[in-house]
């Protein structure tokens, strides 16, 4: 075991040495000052990575399957929090000393998860080959014992699946909403990447035999979280909204040929289309701007010319009928928006 944790340290240190360098580039200072601490802050960071590592291997030794199941279906409730938070828009009425809290737990989240997934892959394929030898040894005489740590892995791999599309799955909505305000596009990617590299460093070390191909997550999916978030990074929000605007307006035309008249609310759509009435990808936390009548309707939503711009204006997407005497389109959202300090922070 001994041997094992010293490769471990070793490996994980120059990785993140590797990341330090390489991803985010080392501080250019000059003076023999500067650079000692410059060389310090590396070290110190990359000892404390190996230290971590060593930490979770040992946890992959003494913390039960059960502690990790819970643990795994905590993280993947806190996944289903909006992640799209974090793109630039504040958490309020936190104060200020909780909304970096908030917003830094939010950020090692998706990290955190691909940690647990990693640990319950280990955890269910302990369970499959202590329940596959128990049935060995014992026949078929007693198998309520083998049962049990069969449907404890069958537990681990699935949860350890929902944890690892979950993570796919913000992470593409993470970088479509980047691409709406201030993008900051790959650097979203070192942190996660480096948890599933270790990640998958700690299965390699603790699974015997031929099961170190486990160790395979360290490429695998690192690889699903590049390309995802190219995806996500290659969708034009604005076409994207369009796209989905034009849905809404099918669904609207299906209600009025079903009733008649347009709906007065978009909420009178569902339950019929509440799985597929998308919101638009312009303002995060803003829905539609909807009126509707008898024999008219009209769609739009709150937009802005640039991610740093304050001047707000309704796109109109969709009408029917008569219009032009209302007032403009999302006159009353951009209103609300204007008071309130959350619009004021993000145009800062």
């Amino acid at each position: 075991m001994r041997v094992k944790i010293i490769v471990l340290f070793v490996l994980i240190v120059i990785l993140i040495a590797y990341m330090q360098l390489f991803v985010f580039g080392f501080p250019n200072h000059s003076g023999v000052v500067s650079l000692f601490s410059d060389i310090m802050y590396l070290v110190t960071l990359a000892i404390a990575g190996g230290l971590l590592s060593i930490g979770l291997y040992l946890a992959t030794k003494r913390i039960s399957p059960q502690a990790w199941i819970y643990t795994g279906l905590f993280i993947l409730a806190g996944l289903f929090l909006p992640t799209a938070i974090l793109v630039g828009y504040s958490l309020d009425p936190l104060p200020q000393t909780f909304r970096s809290i908030a917003q830094l737990g939010l950020f090692l989240l998706p990290s955190l998860a691909l940690v647990a997934a990693a640990m319950l892959l280990n955890s269910g394929l302990n369970l499959y080959y202590e329940r596959r030898n128990a049935c060995q040894v014992a026949g078929e005489g007693s198998p309520t014992q083998p049962k049990q740590a069969g449907r404890m892995a069958a537990l681990c791999f699935l949860l350890s699946a929902l944890l690892i599309a979950k993570i796919l799955h913000n992470q593409y909505w993470l970088l479509v909403w980047d691409n709406s305000y201030d993008s900051i596009e790959y650097l979203w990617l070192p942190v996660p990447v480096l948890a599933a590299y270790i990640s998958g460093l700690l299965l390699t070390i603790a699974q015997p035999g031929w099961r170190k191909l486990a160790g395979l997550y360290a490429l695998l999916l690192p690889a699903l979280l590049i390309a995802v978030s190219l995806r996500g990074m290659g969708v034009d929000f604005r076409l994207f909204t369009q796209e989905r605007a034009g849905r809404v307006s099918q669904a609207i035309d299906a209600y009025q040929t079903r009733e008649g008249r347009y709906p007065q609310d978009l909420r009178q759509l569902t339950p019929r289309y509440l799985l597929s009435l998308p919101g638009p990808v312009l303002l995060y936390g803003q829905g539609w701007c909807y009126d509707g009548g008898e024999d008219y309707y009209r769609l739009g939503a709150v937009d802005r010319d640039h991610w740093s711009s304050p001047e707000l204006f309704g796109h109109l997407y969709a009408a029917q009928g008569e219009v032009s005497q209302l007032p403009p389109i999302c006159e009353a959202e951009i209103a609300a928006l204007k008071k309130s300090y959350e619009f004021f922070n993000l145009s800062r």
